[in-house]
C-alpha cells in the first residue's frame, strides 16, 4: 500500500488544451471572447472567478495560441521589468494578491504593472489578468493604473451548472489518469457543494483514497469523502 507522502509526490499532468475546455451555458461567452481575442478586447482583459473555476485554463489556451508568457504574481514580482517588456503577449495571474503588498514596495509593483500595460498598448500587445476578485478589491493606489484597469473588459466566470461541473471533474480525473464511471459523477453532483474549488478538493481526496485503499472510485467512496469534506467546513 502506498503511504501518503508517496501519494502526494506522484507526478501528475494537467491538460490545458483548447479541446479540454468544456463549453456550457455558463461559460460560452468566455470562449467566444477568447476565440476572437484580436477583436473582442483592446490591450487588456480581466478574467475574474473563484479558485479552480478555469481561469488558468482559459489563459493557458490563449497563451498557446499567442505564445503569451504566463507569470504568476510572485514570479512577476521577482522578474526584471526590462525582461518582461520584451514580451508582446502576457498573462499575469492572481492579481488579487496585490492587496497583500504594502508601502513603497506596492507603489513600485503598481508602477511596474502600469509601465508594462502602457508598453503593450503602444506596441499593439495584449495582456490578460486573472483574479479571484474584481479590480476594485485589489487595493490599487496608483490612480493611473486603477483608471486603466477599470476601463478593461471584465470576464466573470459564473457558478457552474451540472453539466459544466461534471465535465470539470471528468477532466480533473483524466488529468490524473483515473477512469471514473459517469454514474459516479451523476451521483456526486447533487450531493456536493456547487463550486469548482469543492470539485477540485473532492477529486484530489478521491484520488488519494483510491490509491491508499487500492480500490476503484465508487459511489460509497464518493459519499464518504463528501461527508469528510463537509465536516471540515
Amino acid at each position: 500500500m502506498l503511504n501518503e507522502q508517496l501519494i502526494f509526490n506522484l507526478i501528475r499532468r494537467s491538460a490545458f488544451n483548447r479541446e479540454d475546455y468544456f463549453i456550457s451555458s455558463t461559460n460560452n461567452l468566455s470562449i467566444k471572447i477568447l476565440d476572437n481575442w484580436n477583436k473582442s478586447f483592446d490591450t487588456g482583459l480581466i478574467i475574474v472567478g473563484p479558485a479552480a473555476c478555469g481561469k488558468s485554463h482559459l489563459s493557458a489556451v490563449w497563451s498557446k495560441e499567442t505564445s503569451a508568457i504566463i507569470y504568476n504574481f510572485p514570479t512577476f514580482l521577482e522578474t526584471e521589468i526590462n525582461f518582461i517588456a520584451k514580451d508582446h503577449f502576457i498573462v499575469l495571474e492572481d492579481l488579487e494578491m496585490l492587496q497583500l503588498v504594502y508601502g513603497k514596495k506596492k507603489l513600485i509593483v503598481e508602477e511596474k504593472i502600469l509601465h508594462i500595460f502602457n508598453n503593450l498598448s503602444e506596441n499593439s500587445g495584449k495582456i490578460i489578468f486573472t483574479s479571484r476578485k474584481l479590480p476594485k478589491f485589489w487595493g490599487v493606489e496608483l490612480k493611473d493604473l486603477l483608471s486603466r484597469l477599470m476601463s478593461l473588459t471584465i470576464l466573470e466566470l459564473n457558478i457552474p451548472d451540472d453539466n459544466l461541473l461534471a465535465a470539470v471533474m471528468a477532466k480533473q480525473f483524466l488529468d490524473k489518469q483515473i477512469k471514473v464511471d459517469n454514474e459516479v459523477l451523476k451521483y456526486a453532483i447533487p450531493r456536493m457543494e456547487r463550486s469548482f474549488l469543492f470539485a477540485k478538493k473532492l477529486v484530489e481526496e478521491l484520488d488519494i483514497e483510491s490509491l491508499k485503499t487500492n480500490k476503484p472510485i465508487k459511489k460509497i467512496m464518493v459519499s464518504k469523502i463528501i461527508e469528510r469534506l463537509n465536516s471540515k467546513t
